[in-house]
């Protein structure tokens, strides 16, 4: 009976201590107009308002950065100074020469003169082809030897193609 005495006067007394500081925390509710209200963190939160903020760690792929300039002399930058030489003029490139290979040349004896007839690849169909036959892109025949095929272009420009 005394032991339960005893616990219970240590317990009474621990719930009255506890209880005591919880009751000098609640303010009175009144307060006159003019006093300043003073919060306890107040002083704690002015601070960290005043503090720049801190960088964000790692990469936060919803928020993008402004964007630096790939070239420090862009359209933009340059001055307003007119270009000291103009431009050179663009070189117009020659045509693509022609996809024509030589696969062959056949012969053949007419009335006693050996007549040769390449067998020429024209991008992409075959050919037989005498001296003075036309071919495409403008392309004629000048000649057919018995190793060679010279060929001639509208504007001119001659081209010797030999078998491999």
């Amino acid at each position: 009976m005394v032991a339960a005495a005893l616990a219970a006067g240590w317990f009474g007394a621990t719930v009255t201590q506890n209880a005591a500081p919880q009751q000098t925390r609640v303010s009175s509710g009144v307060r006159p107009v003019g006093s300043p209200v003073t919060v306890p963190h107040a002083a704690k939160l002015r601070e960290r308002l005043t503090e720049p903020p801190m960088p964000a760690r790692g990469r936060n792929p919803f928020v993008f950065g402004s964007r630096v300039p790939s070239r420090a002399s862009s359209f933009r930058d340059r001055s307003t100074e007119p270009d000291l030489a103009p431009p050179p003029a663009p070189v117009p490139l020659p045509p693509p020469l022609p996809v024509i290979r030589l696969s062959g040349i056949a012969s053949d004896t007419t009335d006693g003169v050996t007549v040769f007839t390449a067998i020429l690849n024209d991008n992409g169909a075959l050919v037989f082809a005498k001296a003075g036959d036309k071919l495409s892109n403008g392309h004629s025949v000048v000649r057919v030897e018995e190793l060679s095929v010279t060929i001639i272009d509208s504007a001119g420009v001659t081209q010797t193609i030999r078998l491999p």
